[in-house]
């Protein structure tokens, strides 16, 4: 796996527990829409994960079994 590779990943996790924090932390009670740009930024990260992994898309790359993604995010 190379560097870039590595350094998406690590990315997406930042982002995920940042979330995963501050939802224990606010008890659930964030307001809606409070975590889109988030979001949006870490599925921009999945889709440049998957072109450098030679897929045409993030859902592709999640799905096909061989993928490193598989086994690091369940699918949502």
């Amino acid at each position: 796996m190379t560097r870039q590779k590595k350094e998406i990943l690590k990315k997406i996790d930042e982002i995920e527990t940042f979330i995963a924090v501050d939802d224990k932390l606010g008890c659930g009670m964030a307001p809606p829409g409070a975590y889109d740009s988030l979001y949006e930024e870490e599925n921009r990260l999945w889709e440049e994960l998957a072109h450098l992994s030679h897929y045409p898309d993030a859902i592709s790359m999640q799905m096909d079994p061989r993928s490193i993604a598989r086994a690091e995010v369940p699918f949502k």
